[in-house]
């Protein structure tokens, strides 16, 4: 019987040709980072899960290591050290050295690495800077020992001894075992950077996939793109050999790297070498490039009408006739379906629900594939007629043409990280270290801002003008009336003591009590211990509850709040 996948291809004359390996290089990079800074489509429940993605695709692209030796590292695998500067300058390079120990252990486990990064003194892009966003998360855990190093602006009046070549900067041994790259765990106060559990490869990789959809390439992205253009850099460089790769990138021989890792589109400018002409690498490099065929407008979901469509395939339809059938009967006999675990019906209808999914699923990918190959070439023609038309090269819809409404859309703290990063580069060193002392500042305070999913049934109706966070720190007096005792009946004590949130969150009032009362319920109460006493997290009132009951009781009675 023909697969799925097979039956698809075949109908909607896609062909079961496989997809050129994706590779990643330095510019594929610097347009991914500009999306991950200033793109409002790419939310995350915690900001500092985006500065973690970004040094992850850093690291990625200057090791080439493995997604699993990326997300294995810990605070005591990193030393930060302050190296004299052998151009004679006063200012000391900040020296980063990774050694990776999580590397992969088919045929034996291998050898560590240990990669130095050095702090380039004319870095004119600081999203490309290892050094900008490590520091930013190093000084967002307080990882340094010395207490007196709290910020950059400390680090960068640090100067070496004449009688030193360097100055290390030692890291905590007390978080040595802690991950850099960690997950986060959703409390009933918000969502909260997990203190020991690291970031997992099913993350990473659901990640870059929306990141490169957002992005806008045709290719998908994946964690292994940037590992493939470090080889090529590398296999291209005339400062490192074969044997330098092969231990870089852990391959017993080239053969390896030659069967797995290169393109099989040409990446050299062969009319060149054939005629005898100076080659055009750049242009050859752009055309063999992810960045050739980015377009942020084509579509990354499959509408109404096209998922009626996937429903009404044979397949599908049947998968649901009979789950629907078998539903109908385990509530004649059980009432509800809960009832029923246990039964050989149950399993029965879990297996059919479980393959429907999954069907579904498939029928939904290859259908979008289609939609995206139809748009590219439909879109094509309409830029081409657009443009002998007369009309503007750059439509109403493209992100060019609304780049100041959606940037102005960003939250405060990611706006002056977004201002910091793309701040151009200073001739002067000492504006220079300001600089780039600025933008680790403003990405460690992005560090620690929560960004809460929030149902779309849950938004207000209409946008309220909100005030500044500058007004919840400005006194007691207006705290107080920012967050008096009795609420609005719509709002959510939790979220209006959480100060990780920005104000106008905290503020929010729900659409109406049944909303808010499921919100209560579902993001809260439901991640709160049984039979511990509870604090009022009201942040006027320090009333102490003895249980989930007295809480939503004293909610209603002393802040007016129908949870």
């Amino acid at each position: 019987m023909v697969g799925v996948r097979q039956q698809l291809a075949h109908e909607f004359n896609l062909g079961t040709q496989k997809q050129p390996k994706p590779i990643v290089r330095a510019e594929d990079e610097f347009e991914l980072l500009k999306t991950l800074w200033s793109s409002p489509s790419l939310t995350f429940d915690h900001e500092r899960m985006r500065v973690q993605l970004a040094l992850i695709a850093q690291l990625a692209g200057i090791t080439g290591n493995r997604p699993g030796a990326l997300l294995g590292l810990l605070y005591k695998h990193l030393k930060v050290t302050l190296l004299r500067d052998p151009d004679g300058s006063a200012w000391p390079k900040v020296l980063l050295e990774f050694t990776f120990k999580s590397t992969k252990s088919y045929r034996g486990p291998k050898e560590s690495n240990t990669f130095p990064i050095p702090e380039l003194c004319s870095e004119s892009c600081l999203p490309l800077c290892p050094q900008t966003v490590l520091l930013s998360l190093v000084f967002a855990d307080k990882a340094f020992a010395s207490p007196s190093l709290t910020g950059p602006e400390r680090l960068f009046q640090l100067r070496i001894p004449s009688y030193l070549n360097q100055l290390e900067l030692p890291i905590r041994e007390s978080i040595g075992e802690i991950p850099i790259f960690r997950t986060i765990e959703h409390t009933a106060h918000g969502n909260v950077v997990s203190r020991d559990s690291g970031a997992t490869s099913q993350w990473l990789r659901d990640q870059f996939k929306r990141w490169g959809e957002i992005t806008g390439f045709e290719l998908p992205l994946k964690p292994y793109g940037f590992r493939r253009g470090n080889g090529e850099a590398l296999d291209s460089s005339a400062y490192i050999s074969d044997a330098q790769r092969n231990v870089i990138l852990q391959h017993a021989s080239s053969r390896v790297f030659e069967s797995n890792y290169l393109s099989r589109y040409i990446t050299q400018d062969t009319q060149a070498a054939y005629r005898g002409l100076a080659p055009q690498t750049a242009l050859v490099r752009a055309a063999s490039g992810m960045t050739r065929t980015m377009d942020a407008r084509q579509p990354r979901h499959l509408d109404a009408k096209q998922m009626a469509e996937v429903d009404r395939h044979p397949e599908v339809h049947l998968l649901r006739r009979t789950r629907d059938s078998l539903a109908k009967r385990i509530r004649e006999i059980h009432r509800t379906i809960t009832r029923a675990k246990g039964t050989k019906l149950h399993e029965t209808y879990q297996g059919v629900l479980k393959e429907h999914g999954k069907k579904r699923k498939a029928i939904s990918k290859t259908l979008l594939k289609h939609v995206k190959a139809r748009y590219r070439k439909q879109q094509a023609l309409a830029d081409i007629e657009r443009q002998l038309c007369g009309s503007s090269l750059v439509p109403e819809d493209s992100p060019e043409a609304t780049d100041e409404p959606v940037r102005s859309s960003l939250s405060e703290e990611r706006q002056a990280a977004l201002i910091t990063l793309f701040c151009p580069a200073s001739p002067d060193p000492a504006e220079e270290r300001e600089r780039r002392s600025a933008a680790i500042d403003a990405v460690t305070i992005l560090c620690g801002r929560q960004e809460p999913g929030v149902r779309k049934a849950c938004r207000p109706k209409r946008p309220k003008p909100s005030p500044t966070d500058s007004q919840a720190n400005s006194g007691p007096e207006n705290q107080c009336q920012l967050f008096p005792l009795a609420c609005a009946p719509t709002q959510c004590i939790f979220c209006l003591g959480n100060v990780a949130l920005a104000l106008d969150l905290r503020l929010k009032e729900f659409r109406d009590c049944y909303s808010l009362s499921k919100h209560f319920a579902h993001t809260h109460l439901g991640r709160l211990p049984d039979g511990v006493p509870i604090a009022c997290p009201h942040p006027e009132c320090d009333a102490k509850l003895r249980h989930k009951q007295e809480l939503q009781k004293h909610a209603l009675v002393v802040h007016k709040t129908r949870t």
